[in-house]
């Protein structure tokens, strides 16, 4: 099984560079040849990763007036061993993990036997084929925590041609659209098969909650990532490439990471992780990264992959996830507070309508692809086939240019686009807007 394909972010653009993670898909959406896994993350109009969501989530917390499912605190959850579990070696180490007077460290079969009953496989049914990943279970009454590209994947809407402010017809492209998985299987470590239903999920920061119809669960121990040092041991369990539950070793081998990734569906986000050299492959996306106490202290997602270098995986640091994964699980989404730009848009040096169209008088830029129907460019007047070159009197050469100018920014601030016609630039002032998050 692999992982899906990487959902969208606000504000969006594709690059030759990188290419989404192979995947097993009957039919779908070639994804060719790959020199990048990326992670994802969605934004209509904006992608800062954890930066706006856990921010806005620890400033207003969640709404008990809205919730997806009252009364279930993931923060205090107690590790409850079913009573058909006749291992009692693995009881012992189960024992030894939840033990909060334990400060050493496990061997590494100990903490994939104390871990491994709370790992579990997930499988997804779309519209253009399957896919799959890893999840983690949070309850015993059968809350589990993935990643949101896990359950989620990129589809092609109906083609539908713009025209170029410099006359003619950019094609017959469509942006892409993200759908949910129409089902979703989870396989237990001991074989029993439940369907699950999706609770909520945030492409943004690459969290989902799913639930399956079950009691007496294993939850995995939660740890603090804020206290992981470099060097330190770490492991990673998950359903890599179809190959059943298989685990690696290794090390913390970063901290802090800031990193920008581009996103299925176009866009960018900046992303706080951990990095690790124990193996992250596909499949593994939503399996735990694990510490020498048994404690889940990252969420894997699937590692950057370069052609040339190996042995670098990223994870989501799991004491950043948590409250956010507590309002999944309450409200089906995360507060966020971002703004909002309203578009999808490409790399205008990266484009394949760069490569149909050798007039252009420029080569850099973002060719807006299309407008979101009463976002904040649509008011402004941005139409699809617009080339945006500069933002608060700075030159956009990209989309990366573009996102960190408006994340300077709050919903209801104006921002100023600057976009290039055929008889010259073009000042729009944009009042940007904030998210839906329902």
């Amino acid at each position: 099984m692999y992982d899906n394909e990487n959902p969208i972010i606000d504000v969006s653009y594709s690059s030759s560079l990188y290419s989404p993670e192979p995947e097993i898909k009957k039919g779908g959406n070639g994804a060719g040849k790959v020199i990048a896994i990326i992670l994802t993350a969605a934004l209509v109009g904006a992608a800062s990763g954890f930066g706006g969501a856990y921010i806005a989530n620890s400033q207003y917390g969640t709404n008990s007036s809205q919730t997806a499912s009252q009364g279930v605190d993931i923060l205090r959850t107690e590790v409850k061993i079913p009573s058909d579990i006749a291992d009692s070696q693995l009881i012992d180490r189960l024992s030894i993990i939840d033990d909060p007077n334990f400060s050493g460290q496990l061997s590494t079969a100990q903490i994939i036997a104390g871990v491994a009953p709370s790992v579990v496989a997930i499988s997804t049914t779309f519209s253009d084929g399957t896919g799959g990943g890893t999840g983690i279970v949070l309850t015993p009454d059968g809350y589990i925590v993935t990643n949101a590209h896990v359950i989620k994947t990129e589809t092609r809407a109906q083609s539908s041609p713009y025209s170029s402010p410099f006359g003619g017809f950019f094609g017959n492209y469509s942006p892409p659209e993200v759908e949910t998985a129409k089902e979703v299987t989870v396989i237990t470590h001991d074989e029993k098969e439940y369907k699950a239903k999706v609770i909520g999920a945030d492409t943004a920061t690459d969290l989902a909650i799913i639930k399956i119809d079950a009691k007496d669960l294993i939850p995995a121990k939660i740890g603090d990532s804020n206290s992981l040092i470099l060097g330190e041991k770490a492991i990673t369990l998950g359903y890599p490439l179809g190959l059943g539950l298989s685990a690696s070793g290794g090390m913390i081998s970063g901290l802090d990471k800031k990193m920008n990734f581009e996103l299925m569906g176009g866009g960018t986000t900046e992303m706080t992780l951990i990095q690790t050299d124990a193996a992250v492959n596909p499949g593994n996306s939503g399996g735990p990264l694990i510490n020498g106490r048994g404690e889940v202290v990252g969420i894997t997602s699937s590692k950057l992959v370069y052609s040339s270098i190996e042995g670098i995986g990223f994870a989501i640091p799991i004491t950043d996830a948590m409250p956010l994964l507590q309002e999944l699980i309450d409200k089906g989404f995360v507060t966020d507070t971002r703004p909002k730009l309203g578009i999808v848009g490409e790399n205008l040096e990266s484009s394949l309508i760069t490569q149909r169209y050798h007039n252009l008088p420029f080569d850099k830029g973002v060719i807006v692809t299309s407008v979101e129907p009463g976002a904040a460019a649509d008011k402004a007047g941005i139409k699809p086939g617009d080339i945006i070159v500069g933002a608060d009197g700075e030159a956009v050469e990209n989309m990366a240019d573009l996102v960190k100018i408006r994340d300077f920014h709050k919903a209801g601030d104006t921002m100023i686009i600057t976009l290039a016609r055929a008889g010259g630039n073009v000042d729009i002032k944009v009042k940007l807007g904030g998210h839906d998050n329902n």
